[in-house]
């Protein structure tokens, strides 16, 4: 008993330790662990240990005993927009997973079980990028696993074949002066002021078991976005100047609903998934910028409407081969796809780009169990998401005043003479992310 209440004790001091700036942005773009970069991300209807706390906690209400992995994760990108690489940013991580059931005794024995799931970097807890409205980029991938990823969750079993679960995904808020060194040419320092308000979203899961061999799951993981506001003051030769710039919301993620279900054939398990992201609620990946002048008042205008829901299916798959009596072989496959996010409006002067994806995974674990029960676990996941082509012919203006959807030169009297846009005249991007894992983990 007293062991029982140690190893839970030790999950829930991960979870206290474990800094408030998260968000799964990380988790649904590289993956969470070998498992589920294999599986390409079709776990919830299978997931019971820590990466259920992602995945969905009702999961984690059904699994049992203590569990523990740690798994660096890195992504190359082979992503490329108008002939230049794009690199994919902070590309290396470390994943942290824990699970435990506290050990109640009575009506709540085997009831309440607490599990965490973590995605670290090794430079910073949070960095965001600010993109040039010229500037070409993959919003899907952009600003989304750019900081550190924390999310504790508990999971209540109801029933032996009924469990539900509620997970936080909580970023802190952030408020107050920011300090900025000249450059080389010592240009004037101005104040910087910066206020994040914190914001909490949930994850919401139930899993139903009505068999042995039969599992099936509803995923809820509310929408995320972080209202930035950022005012800036300089004095420029006795002129002041005030810059506001904001976002309502930064660092997004989607509203997204996922249905699954999962079943074993013999030795082979087989998870099927669809899943719903309301990506049309994002306004726009763009600061908007306000500034001031004594008598001047300049507002930069955001395009909207650029983005759509999507519809995505998973599948993943693994077979078990014991290779002895304590050892054991799980080989792992997956293929998921992904339409664009993308509404299709003609741009003008923005470069957004995306395609539809295909992601295929494969990866291995290999799992030792002593004399005692306990069992050490070797796992190896990889996978790459290919990305279709896009292109997008632009519209250069004829006549001021230009639309929104048109490009234009310097010259009011001939704007559709020497564009400078990089996405002039054809606008096109291709490419593919490679993700790898390797992890080791501890079952108790």
């Amino acid at each position: 008993m007293l062991s029982s209440w140690l190893r839970a004790s030790v999950c829930v001091t991960t979870l206290l330790l474990v800094p408030r700036q998260t968000h799964a942005s990380a988790f649904d773009v590289q993956g969470l662990g070998p498992d589920g970069v294999a599986e390409v991300g079709a776990r919830s209807a299978s997931a019971e240990d820590g990466s259920a706390a992602f995945f969905n906690p009702g999961g984690l209400a059904l699994g049992n005993g203590t569990a523990l992995l740690i798994a660096p994760i890195v992504s190359v990108s082979t992503l490329r927009a108008q002939d230049k690489r794009l690199p994919f940013e902070d590309p290396f991580g470390i994943t942290l997973t824990a699970s435990a059931t506290i050990p109640f005794e009575g009506p709540l024995a085997n009831r309440l079980r607490i599990g965490f799931s973590g995605h670290f970097l090794p430079t910073a807890a949070l960095r965001l990028l600010a993109r040039a409205p010229e500037e070409p980029f993959y919003p899907y991938y952009d600003n989304r696993t750019q900081r550190l990823v924390a999310l504790p969750a508990l999971g209540v079993r109801i029933t032996k074949w009924l469990g539900i679960g509620f997970g936080a995904n909580v970023l802190a808020g952030v408020r107050g002066p920011a300090k900025l060194e000249k450059g080389a040419t010592g240009a004037p320092e101005p104040r910087i002021d910066i206020a994040a308000n914190t914001v909490v979203s949930g994850i919401f899961g139930v899993r139903w078991d009505p068999t042995k061999y039969a599992r099936f799951a509803l995923v809820v993981r509310q929408g995320f976005g972080i209202p930035l506001n950022i005012d800036t003051t300089a004095d420029i030769g006795g002129v002041p100047l005030a810059t506001n710039l904001q976002a309502k919301m930064a660092m997004f993620d989607p509203l997204t609903v996922v249905l699954a279900s999962s079943f074993d054939v013999g030795k082979v398990h087989i998870e099927t998934s669809v899943s719903h992201a309301k990506w049309s609620d994002w306004e726009s990946p763009y600061l908007s910028v306000q500034s001031t002048l004594p008598g001047v008042n300049l507002v930069s205008r955001i395009p909207s409407k650029l983005f759509r829901d999507t519809m995505s299916f998973r599948i993943g798959s693994n077979y078990s081969i014991a290779t002895s009596a304590r050892t054991k072989l799980v080989l792992r496959a997956g293929i998921a796809a992904e339409p664009t996010i993308l509404a299709g409006n003609i741009q003008g002067r923005t470069n957004l780009v995306d395609g539809d994806k295909l992601t295929l995974g494969l990866g291995a674990t290999f799992a030792l169990k002593n004399a005692r029960g306990n069992t050490l676990r070797i796992g190896l996941g990889g996978n790459g998401q290919f990305v279709s082509e896009f292109n997008q012919e632009k519209r250069p203006c004829q006549t001021a005043p230009c639309p929104e959807t048109t490009v234009a030169g310097p010259d009011a009297n001939s704007p559709s003479t020497g564009i400078t846009n990089p996405g002039y005249p054809r606008l096109t991007a291709s490419g593919a992310l490679f993700t790898l894992s390797l992890g080791v983990g501890a079952d108790f």
